[in-house]
């Protein structure tokens, strides 16, 4: 009787630890938010105008698209606006290019339609919503860029260029010189975390007036943990743009990774070349292992700031981002991995 009732209590500690565990979480209303996401296929617009009317297609475009028409023009390929002389030919030039036709139809057989991406998108800006009420949503747009960009942010819309995205065994991409390590991430699931990383670093800039590494590193591992609020059902390795071998480097090594940054005095420098190679894309991290990803050192960031939220219970994601004093956040996280 007594091994039964031992058991018993055991089963309805696990049962309500497990509870607790699950209730940590952050519970978003997501079905009761009112925010809907449709990526509005622009390159599909462009292409399939009347070249032989392209006066007035163009300015029907830039009615339709006025937010982004001339952005697309005067700011993504660099032919002007509709005002200046021969725009009309650049435009034709553009549309009737080879190269950009061809990545064109390539384009729509990778995205022949985007209703998947619009959901993953509606879900992560209702969350974004949830959690920053008082922010405007922006409106979304998928085009064709020739490969100049893979993501524009401007006033109240992110735009994506689908030809970024054609997957890692696209044939274009090595004809370009674009790096493997790039590669490896333009492929189409990728295009979410990517929209969402860009959206809340346009909202939210770097806000310390101390410009040192583990400041950056910091801020950035903040956008790293605000994009996985809001993209929580993506892994990590995705999400971080790490292959699952390099995500398995910094979890087994980072205690090693904190320990070089510490020995060799890097953690407080404000020389932005040192900072670069640590937070910003590369084949590997200097100073670390060929094993590990480059950005290693933002991973490192997103485990302090996990670290701070974990012991802050009562600070918010708005409070988070709107920090003006990392070190506070170091200093409270209490990280020593």
């Amino acid at each position: 009787m007594l091994n039964k009732l031992f058991t018993f209590i055991l089963i309805a500690l696990t049962a309500l630890a497990i509870s607790c565990t699950c209730n940590r979480g952050d519970k978003v209303p997501v079905d009761s938010i009112d925010v809907t996401i449709e990526v509005d296929r622009f390159d599909q617009a462009l292409f399939s105008i009347d070249t032989d009317s392209l006066s007035i297609e163009a300015r029907k475009l830039n009615d339709q698209y006025s937010d982004f028409f001339e952005l697309f023009t005067n700011g993504i390929i660099g032919i002007g606006t509709l005002a200046d002389p021969g725009f009309e030919d650049f435009l034709y030039s553009f549309i009737t290019d080879n190269m950009v036709s061809e990545t064109y139809r390539e384009v729509q057989r990778v995205f022949p339609n985007t209703k998947w991406l619009d959901n993953e998108l509606t879900d992560a800006f209702k969350r974004y919503a949830y959690y920053f009420p008082d922010s405007k949503i922006p409106r979304v747009y998928g085009f064709v860029s020739g490969f100049n960009n893979s993501v524009v942010i401007a006033d109240s819309l992110l735009a994506v260029s689908f030809d970024r995205y054609l997957g890692r065994d696209s044939e274009y991409y090595p004809m370009l010189g674009i790096p493997k390590y790039l590669q490896y991430n333009m492929h189409p699931k990728k295009i979410s975390s990517d929209l969402v990383r860009a959206w809340i670093f346009s909202e939210f800039q770097f806000n310390d007036s101390i410009d040192n590494l583990v400041n950056n590193m910091i801020y950035e591992g903040a956008l790293m943990y605000a994009t996985k609020k809001m993209l929580p059902n993506q892994p990590d390795s995705l999400i971080f743009g790490f292959s699952p071998d390099q995500m398995k480097w910094c979890k087994n090594n980072e205690s090693h990774m904190w320990g070089y940054l510490v020995e060799h005095k890097q953690l407080f420098s404000t020389d932005d070349f040192i900072i670069n190679q640590y937070v910003s894309g590369a084949p590997f991290t200097k100073g670390f292992p060929p094993e590990s990803p480059g950005k290693a050192a933002v991973w490192l960031g997103y485990r302090i700031v996990s670290r701070f939220m974990d012991r802050n219970k009562d600070y918010t994601l708005q409070q988070l981002m709107s920090e003006t004093d990392y070190q506070n956040i170091l200093n409270r996280a209490r990280y020593n991995p």
